[in-house]
């Protein structure tokens, strides 16, 4: 089976992606090709050990992050995935699918917190 499922999240862990990869479409090379697109191609490749594709699932997994932590859009699975596949830089096909994702902060207005600050003078 070449489609396989990985579950990618921060480690302050407010929330998490699910995302399906093709690994028939998702191969080295293209991984390759996708990361040398974006500035940091390097860096990114030193912090996955070389591997491009996970290199690549981790930018795919930032992505499709900052569309879940955006709590004031009403994006659904569909709607991010399209948001998703219109950006630059990702071919198609990729064999990138989000089929999951959770952990929407809640900004629930009762839940906030206030401290006045002082501020310094002169």
């Amino acid at each position: 089976m070449t489609i396989k499922r990985y579950k990618i999240e921060r480690d302050w862990g407010e929330g998490q992606v699910q995302l399906e990869i093709d690994h028939s479409i998702l191969t080295p090379e293209l991984a390759t090709e996708i990361n040398k697109f974006w500035t940091g191609a390097d860096e990114r490749l030193g912090e996955a050990d070389g591997d491009a594709v996970l290199a690549v699932i981790k930018m795919a997994g930032a992505e499709f992050m900052g569309w879940v932590l955006d709590v004031n859009s009403s994006y659904s699975t569909e709607g991010i995935q399209r948001e998703f596949d219109q950006l630059e830089g990702w071919p198609s096909p990729h064999g990138i699918r989000l089929v999951d994702w959770d952990d929407r902060p809640d900004l629930d207005s009762c839940l906030m917190q206030v401290e006045e600050v002082e501020v310094p003078h002169g």
